[in-house]
């Protein structure tokens, strides 16, 4: 199996998670804050094999075997700002660059993925990235060019639009991996009763254009939040709604004025047609068919590899187990000829 992680998501997820226990109030703290989260997700999910912790790190086998058998593993990150995307919606993600929390750390968060990249090198792992270049697209054509089963880590939820039979999600606050199996409990919103309003799992990309992503700036269609979205989409696909606008009271059984008005101006279709084109992964890595400008593959060195760790005085990381799983990663990757 191939891991593909995101490495951007974990960066921050791992800075919020260790800045008041590490008491992190200097700029040389914050990085080493979102330095240590990030190599702490990053070599748990090796040693894991991408599957969820349960008390048993190296799964049934011995220290340091990885539970699922990787075939390679891959981090994206992202690079500069989204430029892509602003040009067809100017306003995406700009709300985080107005937020103080952002602003303040964002330069701690990027040179601690600098001297992750730099310590990449001596791992047997691919490393993505890109002038301007967002990772989820990065991550989407790779995980869409690999022929064998995928696992991308990752709590970005439009992620989620890509599981199919052979490709996973984990989300590592959930602590699940969503496959296609269980996409409905885990990816649907659920009601006031706590009951997942599922729909088909290939409407999910319109489920997001039409429900907006406020992380992203992105408004929906109006008077359409994820349960709304949920329902519409579990009767019938999107464009039935553009074409036949009375059909969504009948759906939902009341009236939505908001929803009613943009469908008859047109602003819903327009409002889909313009966040299926920012949120579309699989059209975006159409734009990436090959990733040689973008990658770095590291060479397994353990020497340099537990001197690393000694000299950044790791804690949280299992260091036998984690050194035997990039020993193990190292000679599959040699197996399969490099990546």
């Amino acid at each position: 199996m191939l891991l593909i992680l995101d490495g951007n998501n974990l960066a921050w997820a791992g800075f919020h998670a260790l800045r008041r226990p590490m008491q992190a109030d200097t700029p040389e703290r914050k990085t080493r804050a979102a330095l240590l989260g990030l190599t702490q997700a990053v070599f748990g999910a090796v040693v894991r094999g991408g599957e969820p912790p349960d008390g048993q790190p190296a799964g049934q086998g011995r220290l340091g075997e990885t539970r699922t058998g990787l075939t390679g593993v891959t981090i994206a990150f992202d690079q500069g700002r989204p430029v892509r995307r602003r040009l067809i919606y100017p306003a995406y993600q700009t709300g985080r660059e107005t937020d103080p929390a952002f602003t303040e750390n964002e330069p701690h968060v990027l040179a601690a993925i600098s001297a992750f990249i730099e310590l990449a090198a001596m791992l047997p792992i691919e490393v993505l990235r890109g002038e301007n270049t967002e990772a989820d697209d990065l991550i989407a054509a790779r995980a869409l060019a690999e022929d064998g089963p995928v696992r991308i880590v990752s709590t970005d939820r439009d992620f989620l639009q890509l599981v199919d039979e052979r490709l996973s999600i984990y989300p590592p606050v959930k602590k699940v991996v969503i496959t296609a199996e269980n996409f409905a409990e885990h990816a649907a919103p659920r009601d006031a009763a706590g009951t997942p309003a599922a729909f088909p799992r290939e409407r999910y990309l319109d489920y997001r254009a039409a429900s907006g992503d406020a992380s992203d700036d992105l408004p929906g269609i109006p008077g359409v939040g994820t349960l709304t979205a949920a329902r519409l989409l579990a009767a019938a696909p999107l464009d039935a709604y553009f074409e036949d606008p009375g059909l969504a009271s009948g759906v939902l059984g009341r009236r939505n004025a908001k929803l009613e008005a943009a469908l008859a101006s047109g602003e819903a279709q327009a409002i889909a047609a313009r966040n299926r084109a920012l949120m579309d992964l699989r059209a975006a890595a159409a734009g990436f068919p090959s990733l040689e400008g973008f990658r770095r593959v590291g060479r397994w060195d353990a020497a340099g590899f537990r001197a690393w760790l000694e000299e950044q005085r790791t804690f949280g990381v299992e260091r036998e187990a984690t050194a035997a799983a990039f020993e193990r990663l190292a000679e599959a990757t040699e197996a399969a000829g490099g990546r």
